[in-house]
């Protein structure tokens, strides 16, 4: 699998800033026209891609009420990934981004395949309910 690399080479706050603002503009606009997948899908390694998604799954288990041990169990991460997903979960750091994941039912129904339910059957249907 290949590994994301990224320079030792920092780059100036104002520079990474503006960077960072552009990408958002960019893929705020590839959304409105549908496209953001394909885009992602280049932009991203597979590697990444991982990374991205292992982090959205312990958002959500942890908004569930996993233990940390299990979903380093389920996911196969480390203690401190979620330990430090779970700090920034406490602070309300990823209050938007469930807000907006809870409208979409067709992810729960997807992580729910992806992810058996640890206990009893549609583990994730009274997250729909919120």
């Amino acid at each position: 699998m290949d590994m994301p690399h990224i320079s030792k080479r920092l780059l100036e706050q104002k520079k990474f800033l503006d960077i960072h603002k552009e990408l958002f503009k960019v893929i705020t606009q590839l959304s409105r026209s549908g496209k953001t997948s394909v885009a992602l899908g280049t932009l991203l390694t597979k590697t990444e891609k991982l990374m991205i998604a292992k982090r959205l799954a312990i958002i959500c288990m942890l908004d569930q009420k996993e233990s940390t041990y299990a979903i380093e169990q389920v996911l196969k991460v480390s203690p401190s990934t979620v330990a430090r997903i779970f700090l920034q979960y406490e602070r309300g750091i990823y209050s938007e981004l469930l807000r907006e994941i809870r409208k979409q039912k067709s992810f729960w129904i997807q992580l729910e395949k992806i992810i058996p339910p640890r206990v009893g059957r549609n583990r994730f249907k009274n997250f729909l309910q919120f």
